[in-house]
């Protein structure tokens, strides 16, 4: 998202097109929910063992940071976290949000 907003303060005149951007968009979006999806993984890898686990608050901002895809598979392909309802409400909403930003970008630029 910081990302996101560094490009928005530009002057979007300077852009060479919105292409470049959308791509951007989607490439910062595809690395974040790969590390997303990761940190879940390995959180449900700790949890089967026993061991310390990561924290939730971590767990449940990953999916803001552009990481609403990952997380969404995260909850759903690993069955990660899905008996505490506000999971898979959290990665809903930041998947919608960040689906409205890119269409958004898409449509305005």
């Amino acid at each position: 998202m910081v990302i996101l907003f560094v490009f928005l303060n530009l002057n979007l005149n300077l852009l060479i097109n919105k292409e470049i951007l959308l791509w951007i968009l989607a490439l910062v979006e595809a690395v974040m929910s790969l590390i997303t999806a990761m940190v879940y993984k390995r959180d449900k890898t700790l949890a089967k063992k026993g061991l310390w686990r990561i924290k939730e608050k971590t767990l449940l901002i990953l999916p803001w940071l552009m990481g609403g895809i990952g997380g969404f598979l995260g909850i759903y392909a690993m069955r990660h976290k899905t008996h505490h309802w506000y999971f898979p409400l959290n990665n809903m909403l930041a998947l919608i949000v960040q689906a409205s930003l890119f269409i958004s970008l898409a449509i305005l630029l």
